[in-house]
């Protein structure tokens, strides 16, 4: 039993990377990629009490839509590097984002998906921190 315990402890205090899931991609080109005034024009027209849901329903819907093209369509473009494939998939799965904005986004997603990687946390100034193995050549 003391050796579970030990073994137990050792693997929360030992970083494991494992390839970033599909939604932590995902996420982080929504994060960093995705214009929200660019993509809605339209919220310059709202008011400022009903942007905050609009904003989170938009963004909760692309990742969804995105994750499902990804799902059933565009595994092998992730896994073949092909950014630009994955992309004109997701327009023609009805992602209606600004093609250059959904290119940027698709992009990200095939490089955070080659980065073996644990997420640690958000930082105060909302940068994500990761432990990465890296090999230094």
């Amino acid at each position: 039993m003391g050796r579970f315990v030990a073994e137990e402890i050792e693997s929360k205090n030992t970083p494991h990377t494992h390839p970033m899931s599909i939604d932590a991609c995902i996420a982080h080109a929504i994060h960093n990629d995705l214009d929200i005034l660019e993509a809605l024009p339209e919220i310059h027209d709202l008011p400022v009490e009903e942007m905050e849901t609009y904003i989170e329903k938009y963004v909760c819907d692309v990742h969804q839509k995105m994750r499902q093209v990804i799902v059933e369509y565009g595994d092998g473009f992730v896994r073949s590097k092909d950014a630009a494939g994955l992309c004109a998939t997701c327009l023609q799965q009805g992602i209606s984002l600004p093609a250059h904005i959904l290119l940027r986004m698709c992009q990200t997603i095939v490089q955070m998906s080659e980065i073996d990687a644990r997420f640690i946390l958000d930082t105060e100034d909302g940068k994500s921190l990761y432990y990465m193995k890296m090999q230094v050549a």
